[in-house]
């Protein structure tokens, strides 16, 4: 950890240099939205231009909240962002494109129908642009109170998305995610008030294509928040919240001659990126995975269940239309250990099943097992 302070210090040091010429470009402060249009992930494919124009229509319409994820855009070349849209796609578990995932959750093309929801959690929001010559800071806070407890794997999901991207093939590409990064770095407690905050700098930015300059086109692009969890003892998780809003422009700025304290501004950025490290260390070490396969037995699943910290195992459920004829222990597996077994399932379609697990240091969360429907060897 030592070496890695050094090495955070030597990379802060220019940043520490210029910051006393830092300031507040544009602000903007943002009140929950008591409403917002479904999510609607729209997943690149083969011939879908008309049917992402049609998605960007009704976007502007206010009938959907529309993310369009550039994938395959490597190969088919463009100079577009695909790692993000590639690595949200295994997510989803899709084999090919177009595909579209709704709320969270996969769903066939032809059930994209408009539809308004009500935010569950209210999000205030304030979107600050900093910088000198150039934005050199991209700050977003967000503050909630939650009106009950959270289940572990609730996420706050920052999405940056630019409203009309061109590529260098001249295709035209609406609601293009730039980029994208999920965050658990907030209490879960019922009645908690919440103070989050996202800091991100420009070397970052430009890292994703996303252009801001002196900020006075930055309403090109769009930050998006989207709250995907449920409350404690929800059988399922869904989206809780969605706010979206433009990045205000140089010509909505505050008060230019508001320059940000150096050794505040500095301490908070070191203290984020500490804060970040030992987290998603933390978490990257402690997790545990479901793993599993259809085995050659009739009915009947593998499975393997490997523990990074000490875990508790708790309930078995099952997905629609499946039931278990046994069930997995309630045990405590000790840290860096595999469980395996068999489980006799019956049902029909594509197979799921989630197991309950109490992670030492780590709290709740619910391990997902989803498997292909087996198809006969006749």
């Amino acid at each position: 950890m030592r070496v890695f302070a050094i090495l955070v210090a030597l990379l802060l040091s220019p940043l520490a240099a210029a910051i006393s010429d830092l300031s507040i470009y544009s602000e903007a402060k943002y009140s929950s939205q008591s409403e917002a249009p479904i999510l609607v992930e729209w997943f690149h494919g083969p011939d879908d231009e008309s049917k992402s124009q049609d998605l960007a229509e009704m976007d502007r319409n206010g009938e959907i909240t529309l993310l369009h994820w550039r994938t395959g855009a490597e190969e088919e070349g463009g100079g577009l962002p695909d790692d993000d849209a590639n690595s949200r796609m295994m997510y989803h578990g899709f084999n090919q494109t177009p595909s579209v995932a709704i709320d969270g959750y996969p769903e066939n093309i032809s059930d994209i129908k408009s539809e308004i929801r009500q935010n569950e959690v209210d999000i205030d929001w304030t979107i600050q642009l900093i910088g000198s010559s150039e934005v050199e800071l991209l700050n977003i806070t967000a503050t909630w109170t939650n009106p009950k407890t959270l289940n572990g794997a609730t996420q706050l999901h920052v999405f940056i998305i630019e409203t009309n991207a061109v590529d260098s093939k001249g295709r035209e590409v609406p609601n293009l995610v730039r980029d994208w990064a999920p965050s658990s770095s907030f209490f879960f407690t019922n009645n908690t008030t919440n103070q989050w905050n996202e800091t991100i700098t420009r070397d970052y930015l430009d890292g994703a294509g996303i252009d801001l300059g002196d900020a006075s086109f930055a309403d090109n692009y769009e930050v998006i928040l989207v709250m995907i969890g449920g409350f404690e003892n929800d059988t399922s998780n869904r989206v809780l919240s969605i706010q979206r809003a433009e990045m205000p422009t140089y010509w909505q700025s505050v008060d230019q001659s508001s320059i940000l304290t150096p050794a505040v501004l500095l301490l908070l950025l070191m203290a984020c990126i500490g804060f970040i490290v030992v987290a998603e260390r933390k978490r990257e070490k402690g997790l545990p995975r479901l793993e599993g396969s259809w085995s050659s037995e009739e009915s009947t699943i593998e499975y393997r269940l490997v523990t990074g910290y000490s875990l508790e195992v708790g309930e078995l459920t099952m997905g629609k239309g499946w039931r278990a004829n046994g069930r997995i222990k309630k045990q405590t597996l000790s840290a860096n250990t595999t469980l395996e077994g068999k489980l006799r399932v019956t049902g029909s379609g594509d197979f799921s099943m989630g197991i309950a697990v109490n992670v030492d240091q780590l709290g709740d969360w619910i391990l997902d097992l989803n498997l292909p429907e087996k198809r006969s060897n006749d």
